[in-house]
Formats: structure tokens, C-alpha cells, sequence
């Protein structure tokens, strides 16, 4: 993951600029400066980790904007980052996951959306905390 000073530092001293950031993007942690940073330059974001290691799968507000969509939490949160122009490429070994993933034919509104971006800030990933990207190491 490359932080918009890294960038700019890259820019500084590069031939060919970045193409792609995988930025650990998420309902409840989207970085939204580093995103519109890199679509401002043209550099493609990738959403890490867009489901949050299922730490957002029983979020009570998450999952209420969910069903109020008729959808998983899962596609919610796919939706979410694909609205915000983000690549994502859930990782599942499921074939019913994956199945559910790929239905994604619905839009969430603004409203909703800027209710996603405000979510409180997951502070406990589970078994996966130990992590660098959840523990905060990469800021």
C-alpha cells in the first residue's frame, strides 16, 4: 500500500507511474483521500480485504442497510467499494460465495453510501488483528 506521500515521492523519480494501489479500503475504514488521490492521477485502486475479514459480517448497522437492499453484508460491502470505483476481487474458496458475490445488480443511494463511509472504524479484526494491515503498522 502506498500512502499519497509515498506517491508523490515516486512521481518525483519515476519513468512510469504507479498503475495500481491496493489500498485496504472497507465499509468502516475507506481512505477516501488516498482514493480520490489516486483517481485524480489515474492510478487504479484496488480494495483490500473488501469484506474486512468478515469483521463487518454481524455489524447491526451494516446489516441493517443490507437488508434493507435485499443482499448479504458481503455483497453490500462489494457494492460498496465498486460505487467508489474501487476493483475488488473477494477471496472465497465457497462456490455459493462466490455465486453471491458476482450478484451485485443493484445500486446503494447516496444517502445510504455516505452512511457506509461514516461507519465507526472497525477497531478489533478478530483472529486476523495480528495482521500489519489491522493493526495500524502500515500508517
Amino acid at each position: 500500500m502506498f500512502l499519497q506521500d509515498d506517491i508523490e515521492n515516486i512521481f518525483a523519480s519515476c519513468e512510469i507511474k504507479p498503475m495500481v494501489n491496493q489500498i485496504l479500503a472497507h465499509v468502516s475504514n475507506t481512505p477516501l483521500k488516498l482514493i480520490e488521490f489516486c483517481q485524480r492521477n489515474d492510478i487504479l485502486v484496488e480494495a483490500y480485504s473488501p469484506i474486512a475479514h468478515g469483521a463487518v459480517l454481524d455489524h447491526a448497522e451494516i446489516k441493517a442497510i443490507a437488508d434493507k437492499y435485499g443482499v448479504t453484508v458481503a455483497q453490500l460491502c462489494l457494492r460498496y467499494d465498486i460505487q467508489l470505483g474501487l476493483v475488488v476481487i473477494p477471496k472465497t474458496a465457497n462456490p455459493d460465495h462466490m455465486r453471491n458475490n458476482a450478484e451485485l445488480d443493484f445500486v446503494i443511494s447516496d444517502e445510504d453510501m455516505e452512511i457506509l463511509k461514516n461507519v465507526e472504524h472497525i477497531r478489533n479484526y478478530g483472529e486476523h488483528s495480528f495482521f500489519p494491515v489491522f493493526g495500524g503498522k502500515l500508517k
